[in-house]
């Protein structure tokens, strides 16, 4: 942009029509934005075609895995088995049952007991509480360890009962699942065929539609549930559990947090624009401007079909740091052109700002967007999507601070002669151009010191973390999920198949001596492993009719039973465990999440090691459900974390190496960085916060922003000294001249960005969920690493090397 090239006439029209464009823009993605949508289902966490997934996926569809959500009961007075709180349970499942999707509500008061049973019949409605009206004192003896609803229906302590609501599946969508899975499968031994890819989109358009709309059903059922319960909620503690309360609880604090933390982040930013340059436009414009850049943003990722997850839940408050710390820049600029009364009309001046700043302000643009862009070579999904998301976040906030707001200013605005000055801040900045002047080798050496003393924690880091963990001690939801998890059998599914053997195989017996053998040590074995909750497999109903027969089964006494069973309790006792298409059990059992001291990856190596000791080879069997996923994904973490840095470092420096056209300059701007990356990611490791699915994007956040202010610096510093240069002097008091000068005014908006950020993102420490604590608290302490060594470091490096 040259202010000579046109008149200012013909400017302030062509910045009238730029800015028309935009409000029609804004108002067309407004609309697109309602409908964009939060998503906290299990799948956000997977990457497409997981192989794990797929077969978590393929033992689902083949024992019939049900939808459910547990509500535990624990009455404050009175036996638990006492009519009284019977009925009361009954009561309460009844008036569950009338939601619509509600199949069938369990509860010890509907469920054949087999108390004082003989035999089998098929009249199971005999053998319930409701029919029977059994004593306390019995049910007491008969639930004890019982193989079935122990830790299910009942806990351990029998101090509480639950019940078990089991939804209606929506049978369009399990037929379209099961056609994807049915091209998915192939994955396990080939890649698909184009054509088979173009039907698998087809399906996962159509399963979109109906998951969506189940999604919405999904918050209502449970809000009805909760409204039911607090009926009865002032006699009796109730703890509801389960994957669906999971992601209806992620999906309250997502909201919560964007309105809530958007709304106060919003807040402290006026309130500091306001103390910092005390005049309107400089508050009012770039908060315009942010706003606008957030609604293109969500139009833009609505459009494109990307959902909010727990992970990226912080896109909008990143926005909105990166639009202003472009936008201050600006203004900074700005007001140090007003101060040389260099330019005498509102277009030259812009024209001159913008022109000085578009370099800077556009490199440090495509650096930070670079970085969130190697997140996309994640192996996992939710932060490759939001990889993708801060790539059109970081796009629009460009185009928006560099092509929108100095047309804004054109258009509306005259001189802004107003210049706030603080005289802490610059007496801080002067102070930091001594230092540097004064004891460079002192500052190198304890910036040295400090980075090794962080850097050793970042070998502490682990991987190592529990969906519990997510919620803050304090919200009613961590109290809730810990109870079911710690008294009611553990939270997270882990199933282990057992392929039957041919040499087990004997027909015509429906199992075998052997494989029923086999299957106890199985369940054996995993009992005795700790932090392994309720465990459930055929061995348990063979304990049953132990107890109902007097005597053990014998392997031709099983075979009659299964096959004279009606065929829906045959389904109901076996079609969980076992597949006799397939020649397999399944063991299922769940892992308590809250056990202390529990380590994913050695309880499956354990658990690998047992079971070879039983004779098992890998082959003879499966883990599989969705605590192996998560484990699996924990474990891509790490490897993603250096996958991701050496991506952004060698992005970096390529991209420095462009703006500068210096190796030397690109290394001594990548420094700074690094050092901020390694100390954040020590503090991590010594105060052992895990990487997780949300900390694991702090590293790419802190370079991201960080190195926006890098080069601003290294671009003013370099302009002083080019100036310094063309005069012929470069004694030492020039060279702290350079370094004052680039902080007086670069330096003010770092400093003015780094209190935004600082404030902004601390906010989120007041948040519920931890993840989103965490990271507010990581990026406050990374934007503070990163402007002390751009005030320190970096300029020692600059006055060394370069002058």
């Amino acid at each position: 942009m040259n202010n000579r090239t046109l008149p200012d006439k013909k400017i302030a029209l062509f910045a009238k029509v730029i800015c028309l464009f935009f409000i029609i823009l804004t108002g067309f993605l407004a609309w697109q934005a309602t409908h964009f949508e939060i998503d906290a289902s299990a799948d956000t966490l997977l990457v497409d075609n997981n192989r794990h997934h797929i077969i978590s996926q393929m033992s689902d569809q083949r024992y019939g895995a049900q939808e459910f959500i547990l509500i535990a009961f624990k009455p404050k007075s009175g036996d638990i088995f006492s009519h009284e709180n019977l009925a009361k349970l009954t009561k309460l499942g009844n008036e569950i049952s009338a939601i619509d999707r509600v199949s069938q509500v369990r509860s010890i008061a509907n469920v054949p007991i087999f108390a004082n049973a003989t035999n089998f019949s098929g009249d199971v409605n005999s053998l319930t509480w409701q029919a029977q009206q059994y004593p306390a004192e019995l049910l007491q003896k008969t639930l004890k360890n019982h193989p079935l609803y122990e830790g299910l229906l009942v806990n351990k302590q029998q101090t509480a009962l639950a019940l078990q609501v089991v939804f209606q599946e929506d049978q369009t969508l399990v037929n379209l699942q099961a056609e994807s899975l049915a091209i998915k499968q192939h994955l396990l031994e080939r890649d698909l065929q184009a054509s088979e890819k173009a039907q698998l989109a087809t399906l996962k358009n159509k399963q979109d539609v109906i998951s969506k709309s189940l999604d919405k059903t999904r918050i209502e059922e449970i809000t009805r549930i909760r409204s039911i319960i607090k009926k009865y909620g002032t006699e009796n503690e109730f703890y509801l559990g389960g994957n669906n309360l999971l992601a209806y609880e992620l999906i309250n604090i997502i909201e919560s947090d964007l309105l809530l933390f958007g709304s106060i982040i919003l807040i402290a930013v006026i309130v500091i624009l306001t103390y910092l340059f005390r005049q309107f436009s400089w508050v009012f414009l770039p908060i315009f401007c942010c706003t606008v850049s957030v609604i293109i943003t969500l139009g833009l990722l609505a459009v494109f079909a990307l959902k909010v997850t727990v992970i990226s839940a912080n896109v909008i408050a990143l926005q909105i740091i990166l639009s202003l710390a472009m936008i201050i820049h600006i203004i900074i600029q700005y007001q140090e052109f007003v101060e040389a009364e260099r330019f005498h009309t509102q277009t030259a001046l812009v024209l001159a700002t913008i022109k000085s700043k578009f370099k800077p302000c556009f490199f440090a643009g495509i650096t930070t967007t670079v970085g969130f862009a190697t997140l996309i070579f994640s192996s996992v999904q939710p932060v490759i999507s939001f990889g993708w998301m801060m790539v059109i976040a970081m796009s629009v906030s460009v185009l928006v601070s560099l092509i929108f707001f100095p047309a804004l200013l054109i258009s509306f605005f005259s001189i802004q002669k107003h210049v706030a000055k603080h005289s802490l801040i610059e007496g801080f900045m002067s102070g930091m151009a001594t230092l540097v002047n004064r004891i460079p080798t002192k500052i190198s050496l304890f910036t040295i010191i400090v980075t090794l003393a962080f850097g050793v924690g970042c070998f502490k880091l682990t991987a190592e973390n529990s969906f519990l963990n997510y919620f803050s001690t304090s919200t009613d939801v961590k109290r809730e999920l810990t109870f079911i998890d710690q008294e009611f059998g553990g939270s997270t599914t882990f199933d282990v198949l057992y392929k039957i053997p041919k040499s087990q195989q004997k027909q015509p017996l429906i199992l075998s001596a052997e494989t029923v053998q086999t299957i106890t040590a199985i369940q054996t074995m995993l009992s005795q492993q700790k932090a392994i909750g309720n465990i459930t497999s055929v061995a348990d109903f063979t304990r049953i009719a132990q107890v109902v027969n007097g005597k053990p089964l014998t392997e031709y006494e099983l075979t009659v039973l299964y096959k004279s069973l009606d065929k829906d309790i045959q389904q109901d006792l076996f079609g969980g465990y076992f597949s006799p298409s397939n020649n397999e059990l399944r063991i299922s059992t769940r892992i308590q999440d809250s056990y202390q001291g529990l380590n994913r990856a050695d309880l499956l190596k354990n658990i690998h090691q047992e079971l070879a000791n039983l004779g098992l080879a890998k082959s003879d069997y499966q883990l599989t459900g969705l605590f192996v996923l998560y484990q699996h994904i924990l474990t891509k973490l790490v490897d993603s974390q250096i996958l991701t840095l050496l991506m952004v470092y060698a992005a970096m420096t390529v991209i420095l190496m462009v703006i500068f056209s210096s190796l030397k300059i690109a290394v001594i701007s990548l420094i700074p960085n690094i050092i901020t990356t390694a100390i954040i990611m020590g503090i991590m490791g010594w105060f052992a916060i895990p990487l997780d699915l949300m900390t694991i994007t702090i590293a790419t956040v802190a370079m991201g922003i960080s190195m926006d202010d890098t080069i601003h610096y290294v671009h003013r510093y370099l302009e002083e000294n080019s100036n310094i240069s063309k005069k012929g002097s470069a004694d030492s008091s020039t060279k702290l001249n350079i370094i004052k000068q680039t902080n007086l005014s670069v330096g003010y908006a770092l400093m003015y960005t780094t209190l935004i950020i600082i404030i902004g993102f601390g906010m989120l420490v007041f948040s519920n969920f931890v993840p989103s604590m965490l990271f507010g608290l990581l990026t406050s302490i990374a934007m503070f690493v990163a402007l002390i060594t751009d005030m320190t470091i970096l300029p020692v490096m600059l006055k060394k090397y370069l002058t």
